[in-house]
């Protein structure tokens, strides 16, 4: 986790209150990232009286780390290194502006090192995201990150089954981007994506990856229904391992799927985040045993059958 001084590289609308943000993604060398920002910091580390508050509950045990059969992360991602990988965020503040005070978290949608460029989707929803969509290319960001833990690799002899909802259609189509890659390279099954918007407005105009499934609620795109719906008749032709982000009943539902057909579930949860380090406890998730864990800290990524999805919706 660094703090960065960076600029815009390009900003465009892809759907119906949605835009793509672009910018310039160089790690400083020097390891003191959060130095000098009021609002960040990590006091939850070395401090036994916040550390994981799964710690201790012989039931739970690391929630975060994906489910037992699933190896690695994914290009890395896992806390404590710089990858911006799938599944990972950063806090975004946009140029020198401290209001609003807290920053805003998003996921990676993409990553060129190459290019030195990472990319987020986001929606317009509040007066920080309104700032984000008034940047121009060569506008100054102040991005911390990488944080929080990314998704796990696919076991072997499966069909990576990714599954993405209104905004978390970023990490998604990253996602399927890597694992579309490690396929290619031999290192795995090629990945299924399926997503769902409630109508055709909402379909971002971004790049999909080749057979991807779009379902719209009203059938004005694709597939008539819920992607709950399409998923329920889908045959992945090897034992699925679903991954997903989205909102909470279409994550429940993914659950209830990946449950009946003894699947492993990855689920990048979107809760609201405060500090995005662990500090504050603002974004806890319910855990089916009764505790609870940070989105920013012990996930986002979590093993989704730990996950109690109806204490969400």
């Amino acid at each position: 986790m660094k703090r960065i001084d960076t600029t815009v590289r390009s900003i465009r609308k892809v759907a119906e209150g949605y835009f793509e943000l672009r910018f310039a993604w160089e790690l400083p060398d020097n390891g003191d990232p959060v130095i000098g920002d009021p609002v960040i910091g990590d006091p939850v580390i070395g401090d036994p009286a916040i550390g994981n508050p799964a710690i201790g509950n012989p039931a739970i045990g690391n929630p975060a780390i994906g489910a037992p059969s699933i190896g690695g992360h994914v290009n890395g991602g896992h806390a404590g290194d710089d990858s911006p990988a799938p599944g990972r965020f950063v806090t975004i503040r946009a140029g020198g502006r401290y209001d609003p005070a807290l920053r805003r978290p998003f996921a990676f949608s993409d990553y060129s090192p190459d290019a030195r460029e990472a990319a987020i989707v986001f929606q317009l929803r509040g007066r920080g995201t309104a700032f984000l969509a008034d940047l121009k290319p060569g506008d100054p960001l102040d991005v911390l990150g990488p944080l929080g833990k990314g998704f796990g690799s696919p076991p072997r002899s499966t069909r990576p089954v990714l599954v993405a909802g209104g905004i978390g259609i970023g990490p998604m189509l990253y996602l399927a981007s890597a694992l579309a890659a490690r396929a290619d390279a031999g290192l795995g099954e090629a990945p299924t994506l399926a997503m769902g918007f409630r109508s055709a407005a909402y379909v971002p105009g971004l790049p999909l990856p080749p057979g991807a499934v779009v379902c719209t609620d009203d059938g004005s795109y694709g597939y008539e229904g819920t992607v709950a719906d399409y998923l329920a008749g889908y045959d992945p032709g090897l034992p699925p391992a679903f991954y997903a982000c989205g909102p909470a009943p279409m994550m429940a539902a993914v659950g209830r799927l990946a449950a009946a057909r003894r699947a492993p579930y990855e689920a990048a949860v979107e809760q609201w985040m405060a500090c995005g380090v662990g500090a504050c406890a603002g974004c806890a998730v319910p855990l089916k045993s009764g505790a609870f864990v940070r989105a920013c800290a012990d996930g986002p990524v979590l093993d989704g059958d730990l996950v109690d999805w109806e204490a969400s919706l």
